[in-house]
């Protein structure tokens, strides 16, 4: 299991990812924490690759004192990788030489969970990143890491935790350069206002879109209305990730080749990346990973019939943040079956269940999403195939189409 959580920079847009991973619960049970570490690394992170997880971002990977040694951190490409060591008891002047040598190799380090301390500060001389729980009891040991890091002139500050648009500005104004945390899923609603006529426009357009009995000739008609979605359709049937013999030039062709429902969960979200702000796009992201994920996932409990339902529930379960307006507000807007309307409103039911799982899964909130896996009726064993997958057709969508050469 591998989950992902955004680190910002100051203007909101995403510098890196943590990895949150475990292995299999009867796995993890019989391993010690390093063996843990080795088969997350080898299984996990290396298994799906660093470019699905992370979109060529960087990865922050936490690993064990004892895992700086071990021969199978020399497969992590170290441009690609920041290696995170907790400031815990077993922090020893080895940890510290071991992170020197790996820094001379080209990885960067980050010391999390900063606590004062001899062999700390140590490290605090060779770290590029230190992350401080800002919110905690221990927040006030924040003062001192970005005072050593005054000193050393060297680390970049992470407030992790954070999980309001107050405390990422608040965070920004004590001197912290990265942001961590889920503040960015939060909608920041100053007042209830009308949706703009505008977007009321493209949540019709997302439903009828999403309108299981739409034929090809439909699809068509509504795409042909609106010279964005012609555009970026043509230009994605082009791309050098086609590899088509000849180039496209009616939206028909693009249609036939790339199929109806592909076509209409790749229109869906690029609406839906028209709806937010330049400093929203990790949400349109997320909401396309969240809606691949809960339609694979619905489709194995409840079959292929139930996709296009299982697609919205996760896609517009970001809408509210998206747009910054109550989900009630959106719904009205956009209306869905009862069964999905209810589900974004946080009612309990099998939609619901199956959504709060798939949420729990991207936290890295393991505990939780078995808990939540078991009332929806969900197998463990597919959680992690479906975010693979989730992940690697989000990538496909978002990476810059290249034009085929001759």
């Amino acid at each position: 299991m591998v989950g992902r959580q955004p680190i910002f920079d100051r203007q909101r847009r995403v510098f890196g990812y943590e990895l949150v991973c475990r292995p299999s619960a009867l796995d993890a049970a019989e391993m010690s924490r390093d063996e843990t570490v080795a088969r997350v690394i080898t299984e996990g992170v290396l298994a799906l690759g660093l470019q699905r997880l992370t979109g060529g971002r960087r990865a922050f990977i936490e690993v064990t004192p004892a895992f700086l040694v071990h021969d199978v951190i020399k497969a992590l490409p170290p441009a690609s990788v920041v290696l995170q060591v907790a400031a815990d008891p077993s922090l020893t002047n080895d940890t510290v030489e071991a992170c020197r040598v790996l820094k001379q190799s080209g990885y960067a380090v980050a010391l999390s969970r900063f606590v004062p301390g001899d062999a700390a500060f140590a490290l605090l001389a060779l770290a590029d990143f230190v992350k401080t729980d800002f919110l905690s009891v221990d927040a006030k040991y924040g003062q001192a890491a970005i005072a050593a890091s005054q000193h050393f002139a060297r680390p970049s500050l992470v407030a992790t935790k954070v999980e309001s648009a107050d405390v990422f500005d608040r965070a920004v104004r004590e001197g912290y350069h990265h942001i961590q945390g889920f503040f960015f899923e939060r909608p920041a609603i100053s007042e209830i206002r009308p949706i703009p006529r505008g977007q009321v426009g493209y949540l019709r357009l997302l439903q009828a879109l999403n309108d299981p009995n739409l034929s090809v000739a439909g699809l068509e008609d509504l795409i042909k209305h609106d010279a964005s979605l012609c555009f970026r359709l043509l230009q994605t049937v082009n791309s050098a990730a086609w590899a088509q013999s000849r180039e496209v030039t009616t939206l028909r062709q693009a249609l036939l080749l790339v199929g109806r429902d592909t076509m209409r969960r790749w229109a869906s979200l690029w609406i839906l990346a028209g709806l937010g702000s330049d400093d929203r796009q990790e949400l349109v992201h997320m909401a396309s990973i969240r809606g691949r994920l809960c339609e694979l996932l619905m489709a194995r409990q409840a079959g292929p019939d139930s996709e296009g339902e299982g697609f919205l529930l996760g896609m517009c379960s970001c809408l509210d943040a998206i747009l910054e307006q109550p989900m009630s507000a959106v719904l009205e807007a956009l209306p869905l079956s009862p069964q999905i309307s209810a589900a974004l409103l946080g009612r309990e039911n099998p939609a619901r269940n199956l959504l709060d799982t798939v949420m729990a899964y991207e936290r890295g909130d393991w505990d939780m999403c078995l808990r939540l896996a078991a009332v929806a009726g969900l197998q463990p064993s597919w959680l992690p195939a479906a975010h693979a997958d989730a992940l690697g057709w989000a990538e496909q969508l978002v990476r810059p189409a290249a034009k085929k050469t001759a």
